[in-house]
């Protein structure tokens, strides 16, 4: 009986269960949660729809100039032309060979003969680089402060773009500042990673801002659609901004670094003596364009050193002209975006805004703002030792072992074993010679001893020691030195090329000769570079030519450290005669017996 009257008890106790939860149920919850935040959503949507239908902005695209001198980009231009084939079999050249590809031409400025520049022209000419022109070389005017020699330094640069009648504007110019800056890699791998870095940053350039319409040149022609904004010139990056400017668009909009955003471990961009910063400001140390747009920047360049507020020359003044171009695609950008889609990126944390935030300028209606202006972010290109000495070393490639644990040591998250990038291990042997070496009449006439370089069949890139960045796993084309000068003798005598630096040199200014270079040069190969021609020694920018012994004279232990005498004069190489392999005299007067 008992039983009996149990049992409605529990029967009702488990339906009364079955109600509270069917009334406290999570996904109801969780939709309603939803339903309320989706007419929240739709609420700001309208509310913004009707906010754009009544903003009237500018288009800031036309406001300001942003169309460059020509509309074909850096990276499409064909700089190594395809091997012709109406070479006659008896080893003689057409005469109606043409060399319509850009060439490269190297500009270091400097006003006089310090060692940091004899090992810039030293290095460039190993690697095979074209003569370099020294812009203001012996025009350091006595009296002048700094400043004056700061904007007669610029000057200098802009008038030779402007006015030299070998540079073209669809040339390619390269720019290194000559008192410290070591070239480790070919001018191919240069030019070849510049093109390939702006093709893929006006991809996302070209997603990030989109196109505008714009008339045709032709009359009665459609208009055109051209990509907005594009990137044409790359400085090299740096992990601090310009000292002095830190409230500076130049400081607070440029963008963010391509590295991963914890490169350099959990305290990346966050260590307080800015070691573990990424590179992402500019520096002005190197830089890599076509002519016209360099002559663009440093028109600009030059107009603001000369203003009164300006005492800290071409490194300040780029650094604003980068950051006021950020800040006027930034606020171009928004005022074409999607302001729901904004919102939601931002909620999402998926925005590529800009940050603009508490920035003031003043701009002028009409001004160029727009010069394409990037910077080489994981130091392809150009490395920059401030701040970075511990990022780099300079590791063989064929070692495995070192290499499978070098981003480990480095702390780097995620490391993997790092391989010699494909466009260093396909470049021909630097040590091996041309098989008329021997032969040659041409200064330097071949020397055993003086000539001596490595088995190429036992040295080869793979082994070699090559200035690694372990961040960015990249092998830089230039080292720019510029943080503790202590170290430049010793980084100078790491570089691959030291211990055979004399050999290496002979064989490039060797190389210059016979029909092999005139092939090349006229095929787009080695020599597209330039068509002055002539090799040891460099031109000025009021064209003159001297060799590098009248420049680096006094210099060679720094640039050798042989025991080997000067340049062109040295121990091992008399002017006596001196006769080939046949014993024919190929060089020197002959000897006469009585």
């Amino acid at each position: 009986m008992m039983a009996s009257e149990d049992a409605p008890l529990h029967f009702q106790d488990a339906k009364s269960t079955v109600l509270w939860q069917a009334s406290h149920r999570r996904s109801r919850t969780n939709r309603i949660k939803t339903v309320g935040l989706s007419v929240i959503a739709l609420f700001f949507f309208f509310l913004m729809l009707q906010s754009s239908s009544t903003r009237a902005e500018p288009n800031f695209w036309t406001k300001f100039p942003s169309r460059h001198p020509f509309p074909q980009r850096p990276e499409d231009a064909q700089v190594i032309l395809p091997p012709r084939t109406d070479i006659s079999v008896n080893g003689t050249l057409p005469h109606n060979l043409d060399k319509p590809n850009p060439r490269l031409h190297v500009l270091v400025p400097a006003s006089q003969d310090l060692r940091g520049v004899c090992r810039t022209l030293t290095s460039a000419m190993i690697l095979g680089y074209p003569p370099p022109t020294l812009v203001g070389y012996e025009h350091d005017s006595p009296g002048a402060t700094e400043t004056e020699r700061m904007v007669d330094r610029i000057t200098r640069v802009r008038n030779y773009l402007r006015d030299s009648k070998i540079v073209h504007d669809r040339d390619f110019v390269l720019m290194v500042d000559g008192t410290d800056s070591f070239f480790q890699l070919p001018p191919k791998v240069l030019v070849e990673r510049f093109q390939a870095i702006i093709r893929e940053n006006n991809r996302k350039l070209q997603k990030k801002f989109g196109f505008a319409e714009v008339e045709s040149e032709e009359a009665g022609a459609a208009p055109e659609m051209v990509q907005k904004y594009t990137q044409r010139v790359l400085f090299g990056a740096s992990k601090m901004c310009f000292p002095g400017l830190l409230d500076d668009p130049g400081c607070i909009s440029v963008p963010e670094s391509s590295l991963p955003p914890d490169a350099y471990g959990w305290k990346t961009d966050v260590y307080p003596d800015g070691t573990l910063n990424r590179p992402r400001w500019l520096n002005p140390g190197a830089v890599i364009g076509q002519a016209a747009d360099l002559r663009l920047i440093y028109d600009e360049v030059l107009r603001l050193v000369e203003l009164p507020t300006n005492k800290s020359g071409d490194y300040q003044a780029l650094t604003q002209m980068y950051g006021r171009q950020e800040v006027i695609r930034e606020i171009e950008r928004r005022r074409t975006a999607n302001d729901f889609k904004e919102l939601f990126y931002r909620m999402v944390g998926i925005s590529d805004a800009t940050n603009i935030s508490g920035i003031t300028l003043r701009l002028e209606t009409g001004h160029r703002y727009e010069y394409g202006i990037g910077v080489d972010f994981e130091s392809q290109l150009f490395f920059n030792q401030i701040l970075s000495h511990k990022d780099v070393e300079w590791v063989k490639f064929g070692n495995i072992t070192k290499m499978s644990a070098l981003q480990m040591q480095h702390g780097v998250p995620r490391e993997h074993r790092l391989l010699l990038p494909q466009d260093v291990a396909t470049l021909p042997n630097p040590f091996t010679q041309s098989r008329f070496a021997r032969e040659s009449t041409q200064r330097p006439v071949w020397n055993a001893t003086l000539d001596k370089l490595p088995n190429p069949h036992e040295r080869t890139w793979h082994n070699i020691s090559l200035m690694t960045n372990a961040h960015s796993a990249s092998v830089p084309v230039i080292a720019h030195v510029n943080g503790d000068h202590k170290l430049r003798n010793t980084w100078w005598e790491n570089m691959w090329f030291f211990p055979w630096g004399r050999a290496l040199l002979r064989k490039y200014v060797r190389g210059a000769h016979g029909f092999e270079a005139a092939q090349s040069s006229l095929l787009g190969g080695q020599d597209w570079l330039e068509v002055r021609g002539g090799r040891g020694g460099i031109w000025t920018d009021n064209e003159n030519w001297i060799t590098l012994a009248e420049v680096c004279n006094g210099q060679e232990r720094d640039l050798f450290d042989d025991n080997l005498g000067p340049w062109s004069k040295e121990n091992d190489d008399p002017d006596d005669p001196v006769y080939n392999q046949y014993g024919s005299l190929i060089a020197g007067k002959e000897e006469k017996y009585y």
